[in-house]
């Protein structure tokens, strides 16, 4: 699957990019216990250097990936059948994940 997506990036063909990453599921990545120890190290040493907002920010990606799966991702787009619900913990949770990094970044 990466050597088609790289492919599809060398030949400048977004549609076919997209399409490749539309059929990855995100949260089957982040599960993945090779992922998970890739996480971990680089936590690690981004916390024996004191980057405490580094950390944050490089967990806030994982974060609104599964944000987006649980939320937004499963409603069909074509139609713009949004449920509310899914929608407002969307909203409400990148407000929270936004707000812990300006926190962290600007007024600490």
């Amino acid at each position: 699957m990466l050597s088609e997506l790289f492919a599809a990036l060398k030949a400048m063909d977004f549609k076919k990019a997209n399409k490749i990453l539309g059929s990855v599921d995100f949260l089957d990545v982040l599960i993945n216990p090779w992922v998970i120890a890739v996480i971990a190290i680089v936590c690690v040493v981004l916390a024996i250097r004191r980057g405490l907002a580094a950390v944050v920010t490089f967990l806030s990606f994982p974060a609104l990936m599964v944000l987006f799966q649980q939320t937004v991702q499963g409603s069909k787009a074509v139609e713009l059948e949004y449920s509310v619900t899914g929608l407002l913990i969307f909203v409400g949770g990148f407000l929270a994940i936004a707000g812990i990094n300006i926190y962290l970044h600007f007024v600490r």
